[in-house]
């Protein structure tokens, strides 16, 4: 379990993003008001049947915020990580002094990584032959590439890893940066997760059946009538996800270090729980697999408790006494990874029912890959949409959501909510992969 000792608080102080919906303050923009990145796919080659569409960066313009010299040899996958740092940095207002770099690091999390730039290499390969393969292609084809760039082109020397863990692999890096910190072997991190998307990635979700078809009901949500997919989590009509792509990169500090600089805190990062559920490692985890009750143990010793109970109860149930620096409150925010398949919708409605208790009808839930699609690092977006609101007050929506499923228990952030009358402390950003390896981040307002 991970509990950050009490004089090792770390706190969110800059949040760069590369997405679908561009960048700060168009991502979070285009979440409140429920807009969405799918496209029809103009990079690669989709074939002749549904689905056609994807929510792809696009206007990306990597020169802006890389160094010349490695531009042209880095992959475009490490370019928009190495952007979302950059950005990052720039939200938080940290210029990094040279003894500072010695200990600040890097952690990426990623499914596939520049799945694109290894395709690429291997087609040389076998067309051509080993002799012929580029050679500058190759370093881009590992996973660890992207940070390896975020060392080199920002100078950092402290921690550095790439975290792999399917879809939860953005929040399992900010788990690995959380520990880091607390533990003392840096006072700052740039985390946070990302993937593109790549042709053989594409055409594999296409042939294991997991995509939007373009359906009836899908063109009816179009604007031109056009058969795009359709991506809308918690949806009655839901048929499957859209794949998306991008980076999104968090700063992480300890308290006291934030502090001393004068930064301006989005939230405190208060820790997370893991907890392993049954799954096929190759699909989702069913809907009677959800028994969280380690992840709340988990989170209770954190200080989070379940929406309605009051903090002497809480402190009780953790073994703990209440004080004034008591600032453990209702999660009331819930930002999940449902991404509209009727498997991992369902489990996370239980899951997350069984999570909450009684105070279910009070959380708000929502999620942002309706907007953005889905892709091993889109947690980190999610931890994104979670800040971003405890900082705004504001409601990242449900933007594609039109009926909502009978069987659904939640309370949707659906179009319209309320946003200012929300008053969030506290959200939790929730992750559960295929294989069932669950991941809770919990954050809260300072």
């Amino acid at each position: 379990m991970a509990q950050a000792p009490a004089v090792a608080r770390v706190v969110v102080t800059g949040v760069g993003i590369v997405s679908p919906l561009g960048p700060l303050p168009a991502f979070w923009d285009g979440l409140c008001s429920g807009a969405s990145a799918l496209a029809p796919i103009d990079a690669i080659d989709p074939g002749p049947t549904p689905p056609r569409s994807a929510a792809r960066v696009r206007d990306f313009q990597p020169k802006e915020h890389v160094r010349p010299a490695l531009l042209r040899r880095m992959d475009r996958f490490s370019q928009m990580v190495v952007t979302a740092c950059r950005t990052a940095l720039a939200d938080a207002a940290l210029a990094l002094t040279a003894a500072e770099a010695e200990e600040a690091g890097a952690v990426v999390g990623t499914a596939f990584g520049n799945l694109a730039e290894s395709e690429e290499f291997l087609r040389g390969l076998f067309a051509r032959g080993p002799a012929r393969a580029n050679p500058l292609t190759f370093p881009n084809s590992v996973l660890n590439a992207a940070a390896g760039y975020v060392a080199i082109d920002l100078g950092l020397r402290g921690p550095n890893f790439t975290v792999c863990r399917g879809e939860a692999s953005g929040e399992a890096a900010l788990a690995v940066a959380y520990d880091t910190i607390v533990t003392g072997q840096a006072d700052v991190l740039l985390a946070g997760g990302a993937d593109e998307i790549a042709p053989v990635l594409f055409h594999a979700y296409k042939d294991f059946g997991v995509l939007s078809p373009a359906s009836a009901s899908a063109r009816r949500h179009t604007t031109d009538g056009g058969a795009l997919e359709w991506s809308s989590p918690f949806d009655r009509r839901r048929n499957g996800f859209v794949m998306g792509e991008g980076a999104a990169m968090l700063v992480l500090e300890r308290a006291d270090h934030a502090a001393a600089r004068g930064a301006l805190v989005y939230a405190e990062f208060a820790g997370y729980a893991t907890q392993a559920v049954a799954a096929s490692p190759h699909d989702w985890p069913v809907p009677q697999a959800a028994a969280p009750a380690e992840t709340a143990r988990q989170l209770a010793a954190l200080g989070w408790r379940r929406p309605g109970v009051g903090a002497n109860a809480a402190a009780e149930h953790r073994g703990a006494t209440t004080d004034g620096n008591d600032t453990s409150d209702a999660s009331d925010l819930i930002v999940s990874c449902a991404n509209s398949t009727l498997q991992l919708d369902s489990f996370e409605t239980a899951h997350l029912a069984t999570l909450l208790g009684e105070g279910a009808p009070r959380a708000l839930v929502t999620s942002v890959r309706g907007a953005i699609g889905d892709f091993g690092g889109a947690g980190a977006f999610s931890a994104a949409a979670a800040v971003l609101a405890l900082r705004h007050g504001a409601v990242p929506c449900l933007g594609t959501f039109h009926e909502a499923d009978p069987t659904c228990t939640l309370r949707l952030a659906t179009p319209g909510t309320p946003a200012a009358a929300q008053g969030f402390r506290s959200a939790l950003v929730s992750a559960s992969p295929r294989g069932g390896a669950c991941v809770t981040l919990y954050f809260r307002s300072v």
